[in-house]
């Protein structure tokens, strides 16, 4: 006997946060080893630079489309809500100081080799950039169902 409905609700819709966040790590990615293989500044690097413009575009798209938990004030989101924007806000912020530090590490690893040094700029840029982006990521990754913040009048 077959205990299925007519009604196949049941099935997970697909996001298209996940692809978008995706994209932005992979670019990430790309960018730490174009800031790391670039002959000098990477700033300068015009693989670098066309990266960097277009991790700005998805990442400023990402944004907005997690703009329903990200930026919605703390009386409009619900306990669970609250807990995965403070938990996602927490890890970037860790990440954050984790690459600052490996950076610093590195600068006094190489201090007497100016071609690394050189490089280290474009590195911290990039995972700056990167731990700035991760509570979106995140967001986009865990399949939350992320409304449109403009939904919710500010309270």
């Amino acid at each position: 006997m077959n205990r299925q409905g007519p009604d196949d609700t049941t099935e997970p819709t697909l996001s298209p946060l996940r692809p978008v966040a995706l994209a932005l790590c992979a670019l990430s990615a790309a960018m730490v080893v174009l800031s790391l293989v670039s002959d000098g500044n990477a700033f300068s690097d015009s693989w670098w630079l066309a990266a960097f413009v277009l991790w700005l575009l998805l990442w400023g798209t990402l944004r907005s489309m997690t703009r329903g938990i990200a930026e919605r004030p703390v009386a409009g989101l619900d306990e669970r809500e609250r807990g995965l924007r403070d938990r996602v806000s927490f890890i970037g912020y860790q990440c954050a100081v984790g690459a600052g530090m490996a950076v610093v590490l590195l600068m006094v690893a190489f201090q007497d080799e100016p071609a690394v040094i050189e490089r280290m700029p474009a590195l911290l840029t990039t995972l700056m950039l990167t731990s700035s982006a991760l509570p979106s990521i995140l967001l986009g990754l865990s399949g939350a169902r992320v409304e449109n913040a403009e939904s919710y009048p500010d309270e």
